[in-house]
């Protein structure tokens, strides 16, 4: 009888171990030899085996939510591929976990309704440069597409540039700044990772030289031959920001192209609107010597936030002194204007005055005949504003 029981328990091992009962034990510790069993133990042991009561098959093989989650993954659109590789890294995946938290999300979804006046810009400027649609997403990693953002370290706007690294692609002065202009901000940025391309001939590498400098990263390369950005980036050969760089725009962009895929509804909807924004039309006005913002407005019948929002990289709220610069206004406009400013008696030219020790708003405007209405227009301040010493003051010049 003993041998008969060994015989059975062997061969009733397997069910054991589907079960959860065997943990890798020996068979001798599950049913000791030394026990006798009678045939009726064992028929009692065949039934409960075969009782569907005793033991549900969803506890051992979960048929119904397999088969639940395969009708999901049919009803979902296929995951579409990025024109960049490297999505489904590991390192991409704590961004992936920190975009799906409520918090990301409602951050993403921000970021994409801001880019609304812009993104569509960016993808055809992208396209016409032969450059992946990927790097549209950059400016969510960059600034949240926010085209005053300003990080801690003086990079500015929307593709966040450095002063030390604009030049030869963008101008700034002591009366604007084209870091803030976000078209001519993205025509530089497309150019400089078209140059990094160039350089590096590998788009991930390409884009981390955006984000450390082409310098720095052609002598990480000279000291890792061979090696491409997920090797540098795995094995801390790149500081933490730029090894993170390239996998956070990659996690936004498989989220944002995905999002119907991965069951983000918010994501995709905001994306969609601002996707088919219109690409916003312009016309240019050449102007000579300095005007203000407000001037230009009032003699031309644009609102003023209008002719702020398209020339935010003039900063001092008016047009630069003793130079030409190039006005942005609404598709149409140019021609009225231009006659409209012509015929207006605006000053054409402009001193910055540095504020010194008991200087007032009145005492400038008495020094250079010009009234305090004057300097408060130009400046942007109030009447009733006090002044800090070695601020600048743009007095007017009138001809």
């Amino acid at each position: 009888m003993k041998k008969f029981c060994a015989i059975v328990f062997a061969c009733l091992a397997p069910f054991f171990t589907a079960l959860g009962a065997l943990e890798n034990p020996p068979l001798e510790e599950l049913v000791p030899l030394e026990e006798e069993l009678t045939e009726e133990d064992f028929l009692s042991i065949i039934e409960l085996l075969s009782n569907e009561e005793a033991v549900p098959d969803d506890d051992i093989l979960p048929e119904v939510e397999a088969s639940d989650s395969s009708i999901e993954k049919k009803d979902r659109p296929p995951r579409k591929e990025l024109d960049i590789e490297g999505a489904d890294n590991t390192l991409c995946e704590r961004f992936h976990n920190q975009f799906l938290t409520t918090h990301g999300r409602q951050q993403l979804v921000q970021a994409l309704k801001d880019s609304a006046p812009y993104r569509p810009f960016i993808l055809a400027t992208l396209e016409a440069n032969g450059l992946p649609s990927v790097i549209q997403y950059l400016p969510i990693v960059e600034s949240n597409y926010k085209t005053n953002a300003v990080s801690r370290s003086g990079a500015t706007g929307l593709w966040q540039f450095m002063e030390n690294s604009m030049s030869p692609f963008l101008k700034k002065n002591s009366w604007y700044d084209e870091r803030y202009d976000p078209w001519k901000s993205t025509e530089a940025a497309v150019a400089k990772l078209k140059d990094n391309y160039k350089m590096f001939n590998d788009w991930a590498l390409a884009l981390a030289a955006y984000n450390c400098g082409a310098g720095a990263m052609s002598r990480i390369l000279k000291k890792n031959p061979g090696k491409d950005f997920w090797y540098l980036a795995e094995h801390n050969l790149l500081s933490q920001q730029s090894a993170l760089y390239v996998p956070k725009l990659l996690a936004i962009a498989d989220l944002v192209e995905n999002a119907e895929y991965y069951g983000l509804d918010d994501i995709a909807q905001a994306a969609k609107e601002s996707a088919e924004s219109p690409i916003e039309e312009f016309d240019y006005l050449t102007v000579v010597g300095m005007m203000s913002l407000t001037q230009i407005a009032s003699l031309t019948g644009i609102e003023k936030a209008t002719v702020t929002r398209l020339n935010p990289a003039l900063f001092r709220n008016c047009t630069p002194a003793g130079s030409s610069y190039e006005l942005r206004l609404p598709k149409g406009t140019a021609k009225e204007a231009e006659e409209k400013l012509k015929d207006a008696g605006l000053a054409m030219d402009a001193v910055i005055y540095t504020v010194q020790q008991g200087d007032t708003l009145w005492g400038i405007s008495r020094k250079y005949g010009v009234t305090v209405d004057d300097l408060c227009q130009v400046n942007g301040i109030k009447e009733n504003g006090i002044l800090s010493i070695g601020q600048k003051v743009i007095v007017p010049v009138f001809k």
